[in-house]
């Protein structure tokens, strides 16, 4: 059952972000579009700036309330780094998602409804001052919906475990093209004909609901009375976040996290590289030429041995439970290379979490189409 919910979230809240004007990149002007990031509930937004006079895209979300999620990446290497915050009165907290416990590198200061966000960049023993604004013009410019509900496992009983879901998403503009809002809504829900976002944000939710309900038919009310009833706090979340738009490349990611009882829940990032100006999702075996996979093995790698510090004479499958990382088809396109990303179990333990690797373009000139 948990695996069938993660996957149900995955192929699928509730205020819309912010009326954005359309993107095609050669169609209209968005120079001067700017997302408030102040009084708009749920949004995305772009931002470009400096930081330690270095040039960043930071690909921005509020997915939840008093949530913000997304990618950021240096403009001269394309590496995306996940991000995540929140905010506490007028100051917001947005940390780099990169494993390392030793040092917290995030962006500290204020959002505007001028689009701006300003403050001071804190990691790697130092600080920078950055003032990111709202940059749109090569961006498909999209909305966030969002919706959340909870149900009691015993009506009556007023400790009662719960089972809670939350979902957010992203949908085209209204403003799109018809045509390649078409195609966006496709790749974001699979199904052609829906075209409702409060429906499709709601459709997920309302399954894990029904599925606790039939669950609990199976509960045993003396065990909650007792106090033993943890394993009976359900809980699902999934969000979609941008991880890089530049037209007319925009990439997706759809995560689930869902714990249905146990030892630990699952969770998984799966990844959407489209192709706005063919109406395409991009695919390994399109982008690259045959025999590819032979090629990036060894790159992928040498990838896992650079992120995570492993020696050249340690055996990968020490660490891993493979011997070599083949790629995958959970691909990731930026203007600087490609990224194969590896939930948990695919190639690690649980313990390692998502895994995803980075391989610059000069490093496959080889095998680029």
């Amino acid at each position: 059952m948990k695996r069938a919910l993660l996957l149900l979230l995955l192929a699928g809240g509730l205020l819309p972000a912010c009326h954005n004007s359309n993107q095609e990149k050669d169609q209209h002007d968005t120079a001067s579009a700017v997302v408030p990031l102040l009084s708009t509930p749920y949004y995305y937004t772009q931002l470009k700036g400096a930081v330690g006079g270095r040039q960043i895209t930071m690909e921005l979300l509020k997915t939840a309330p008093n949530l913000f999620r997304g990618y950021y990446y240096y403009d001269s290497t394309g590496l995306p780094i996940s991000i995540w915050g929140s905010q506490d009165a007028d100051q917001v907290k947005i940390y780099e998602d990169n494993g390392n416990r030793e040092e917290e590198r995030f962006f500290g200061g204020a959002l505007s409804d001028d689009g701006i966000f300003k403050g001071v960049w804190h990691g790697d023993s130092t600080s920078h001052h950055f003032e990111l604004h709202t940059d749109l013009r090569k961006a498909q410019q999209l909305q966030v919906y969002y919706d959340a509900d909870s149900v009691k496992l015993l009506p009556s009983f007023p400790n009662s475990p719960l089972g809670i879901a939350s979902n957010s998403i992203l949908w085209p503009d209204s403003a799109t093209d018809s045509t390649l809002a078409a195609f966006i809504r496709k790749a974001i829900t699979g199904d052609i004909k829906m075209n409702d976002p409060r429906q499709f944000v709601k459709r997920a939710i309302d399954s894990f609901v029904t599925s606790y309900r039939i669950a609990a038919k199976d509960a045993d009310s003396s065990d909650i009375v007792d106090g033993q009833s943890a394993s009976w706090n359900w809980t699902t979340e999934s969000d979609m976040k941008v991880v890089y738009n530049s037209w007319p490349l925009l990439v997706i990611e759809k995560y689930a996290y869902d714990f249905t009882g146990g030892a630990h829940g699952n969770s998984g990032a799966f990844y959407q590289t489209l192709d706005l100006a063919k109406r395409k999702v991009v695919t390994p075996d399109e982008f690259f030429k045959p025999g590819y996979k032979e090629v990036l093995s060894p790159l992928l790698d040498k990838a896992f041995r650079k992120k995570f510090h492993i020696d050249e004479d340690e055996s990968l499958d020490q660490n891993l439970l493979v011997k070599t990382i083949a790629p995958n088809n959970n691909f990731i396109v930026t203007g600087k290379g490609i990224a194969f990303s590896y939930v948990p179990y695919e190639i690690g333990p649980y313990a390692l979490g998502q895994v995803t690797l980075f391989i610059p373009f000069t490093e496959l000139k080889s095998v680029l189409k």
